[in-house]
């Protein structure tokens, strides 16, 4: 992003009077809607300016129902986000969460001349320095909102456990982290098993092998079987596991493993509200 500056604060943490416009990252049943406007070829997030006398939330609504045609929807405000572009001072504007549950026909007399849906954002993006960005923090912000209220360990920068624990909603703070594990089961013939998203999650209805973050009290292989039982119902033998690679992110800790599992996809047992298929056969590579 260059000369581009991107900042996230929370809700309700600049005056309102600061917040210009509003953009509204939209869902409709798994899949992303973006919008292009009649005079580009490029796509966007759905968003305007306020209007004088309407609120933040207001013009997201507003803005959703003029260029999308959404008739029926749930809005959730998300963040608020702060654009600088070569040192100038920011301008804010709301992020908000859309789930779609019907659409309409859109206005004729309206700038929007198309509305198409995407399992990921497209590449030809009409801000391709700021959509990308508010995309992944969507995306993580999803996550978060998937057992709220579960506790993690905090760490600190050297993977030593601090004693104190965080609930996952919240953000961590600078210099903490959590725990995460993913692990590639493999049956001892060589193929691995991929699982797909289910479509209230980040980054919904895409394949993935399973992984999550490590409960409070957990350490890591504990944490790495228990996710391939809920994801899975797959009970393994810990002694099949093996680490392979630890990866350190801004917030996290990531422990990767390898687990021989020998297995029929007819063993394999979703868990609702975190995967929703797995392949009707299994993938020779990853």
């Amino acid at each position: 992003m260059d000369g581009t500056t991107i900042s996230f604060h929370s809700p309700g943490s600049r005056p309102d009077g600061d917040i210009r416009f509003a953009v509204i990252l939209t869902r409709m049943q798994g899949r992303w809607l973006f919008v292009r406007h009649k005079q580009r070829s490029t796509w966007e997030i759905p968003g305007g300016h306020r209007e004088i006398g309407e609120t933040p939330e207001q013009a997201a609504a507003r803005e959703l129902r003029e260029e999308t045609g959404a008739t029926d929807f749930s809005l959730t405000p998300v963040c608020v986000y702060g654009v600088s572009r070569g040192g100038e001072a920011p301008s804010f504007g709301l992020l908000a969460f859309a789930e779609v549950r019907a659409l309409g026909p859109l206005d004729p007399l309206m700038e929007i001349g198309e509305v198409s849906s995407f399992a990921e954002p497209p590449e030809a993006m009409t801000y391709p320095d700021i959509q990308p960005a508010l995309f992944r923090y969507m995306q993580n912000w999803l996550n978060m909102q998937s057992s709220p209220d579960e506790l993690w360990d905090v760490y600190d920068a050297n993977y030593r456990l601090t004693g104190r624990t965080h609930r996952r909603g919240d953000p961590l703070a600078p210099g903490e982290y959590h725990l995460v594990v993913q692990v590639y089961v493999r049956r001892p013939t060589g193929e691995f098993l991929i699982t797909k998203r289910a479509p209230t999650k980040g980054y919904p209805l895409m394949w993935e092998n399973t992984g999550g973050s490590a409960d409070a009290g957990e350490d890591s292989l504990t944490a790495a079987l228990r996710e391939v039982r809920e994801e899975t119902g797959l009970c393994a033998d810990p002694a099949r596991a093996r680490l392979v690679m630890q990866v350190t992110r801004p917030d996290a800790f990531v422990d990767i493993y390898e687990l021989v599992h020998d297995f029929e996809l007819s063993d394999v047992v979703l868990l609702p509200g975190e995967t929703v298929d797995a392949p009707r056969r299994l993938c020779g590579h990853l």
